[in-house]
């Protein structure tokens, strides 16, 4: 994920559907609602890759963990697009 910052980090998929996606951080994670960022996923066995531009839906602090609503922005990822992505 590439915050509104400009930096990268490695963030976990816990969900995604063709309109949105959610991601775990361990410890904190510097986003707020509405804030736009970058959603990059890739397949390494495949060489799939995605990345689209995406707004900050709700943000959660639980523990150590830090978990964010995604929503794309623009666009909608096809079934084809997802299934190359983790199949």
């Amino acid at each position: 994920m590439i915050l509104p910052s400009k930096q990268s980090l490695f963030v976990t998929l816990r969900d995604i559907s063709k309109t949105g996606a959610c991601v775990v951080r361990q410890g904190k994670l510097e986003v707020e609602e509405d804030d736009s960022v970058i959603f990059e996923a890739r397949n390494y066995d495949s060489g799939a890759a995605i990345s689209i531009a995406s707004s900050v839906r709700w943000v959660r602090k639980t523990g150590f963990n830090t978990y964010v609503g995604l929503s794309f922005i623009s666009t909608t990822l096809t079934p084809k697009a997802l299934l190359k992505l983790f199949s």
